[in-house]
């Protein structure tokens, strides 16, 4: 594939500096770029490779920048980047079949256009709608229903009556619907409570690698349009995720608790049980949250407050030592 970086210009609607002949074939990373590739600058501490990178042809910002590197501005150099790297993706173009060792119940619906991998089990009462693919391996449930283009990898397991919606994609070894983990004690013993909700999954849904969402109790356990999953997440039974919320790896977010929309959670946060978290609201990796957040509040720390607050006293904990001694002059003078 070739393309002129004047071509890429007019499919991006920037403003090209530089030699417009330019060839392009093949995109990278700033840093490691060859000639011949193009790559973006947004993130400004990558500013310094402006001159270094051998790369071709440079989607910017619309800032000044002196180089003689071939650039093109634009408002969002990200996304630009990203309508590109779409545009020349190779496409899939592997034959849409199922295969004759997947067991389907015979009152199963399945819609045009499906692929269903090896070995895949589908249960009674269950409807795959147009252009779904579903990897070898998987299991999914009676009384599910999966909307169209949805894309499902391989060993994942949805249990019954799960509901998931257009356009998602669900990355090996999730599971989805499991029992949640309710139990009460009663005397000597432990005594399970039945897991007898759903689990809905709306659109545009990513679910990472091994993570797991379990169903709910009573109510349902519910995902909604545009969330972003990362691997190896836990969602307790009755969680509800609103739109658009991107949440990182190894977090555990445990039962019935409610996280708004356009919240940015990241990585290794554990969010206690029964907590109301508000809209656009942000969580530092490795935090701890054991109350209710109101919306826009950027959080961090073992027991999650303000993120300036906590780093300012972080400051101070680095310097304990210090102060201690200090303390303790003070206390000899006395």
């Amino acid at each position: 594939m070739k393309i002129k970086a004047n071509e890429i210009c007019g499919i991006i609607q920037g403003k090209l500096v530089g030699d417009p002949n330019i060839d392009i074939s093949a995109f990278s990373n700033i840093e490691n770029a060859k000639k011949g590739d193009m790559t973006f600058l947004a993130d400004m501490r990558y500013k310094k490779y402006i001159e270094s990178t051998q790369a071709s042809l440079i989607i910017v910002p619309q800032i000044n920048i002196k180089t003689k590197k071939t650039i093109i501005k634009v408002d969002n150099p990200v996304e630009k980047f990203i309508e590109i790297l779409n545009l020349f993706s190779p496409k899939n173009t592997e034959k849409r079949e199922i295969s004759q060792s997947a067991k389907i119940n015979p009152n199963t619906e399945i819609s045009k256009n499906v692929l269903i991998g090896d070995n895949s089990i589908i249960q009674s009462n269950t409807k795959i709608n147009m252009n779904c693919t579903i990897r070898g391996n998987t299991f999914i449930g009676e009384n599910t229903k999966i909307g169209c283009n949805t894309q499902i990898g391989p060993n994942v397991t949805i249990y019954p009556n799960t509901e998931i919606g257009e356009n998602c994609i669900i990355h090996a070894g999730v599971v989805i619907g499991s029992e949640g983990f309710g139990f009460i004690h009663k005397q000597d013993s432990i005594v399970k409570i039945p897991q007898i909700g759903k689990t809905i999954i709306k659109n545009n849904v990513e679910i990472g690698s091994n993570t797991t969402i379990d169903r709910g109790t009573l109510n349902n356990t519910i995902i909604h349009s545009g969330v972003k999953l990362d691997n190896l997440i836990q969602v307790g039974h009755n969680v509800t995720i609103g739109e658009n919320t991107i949440i990182a790896a190894q977090t555990g977010i445990a039962g019935s608790t409610k996280i708004g929309k356009n919240c940015m959670i990241g990585g290794q946060v554990a969010i206690a049980d029964h907590l109301t978290i508000g809209n656009n609201v942000k969580i530092a990796g490795k935090s701890g949250v054991i109350k209710n957040v109101p919306n826009n509040k950027i959080l961090q720390g073992h027991l999650a407050f303000n993120i300036k607050d906590f780093q300012k006293s972080y400051i101070h904990f680095k310097n304990l030592p210090d102060i201690v001694s200090d303390i303790e002059q003070l206390k000899k003078k006395k």
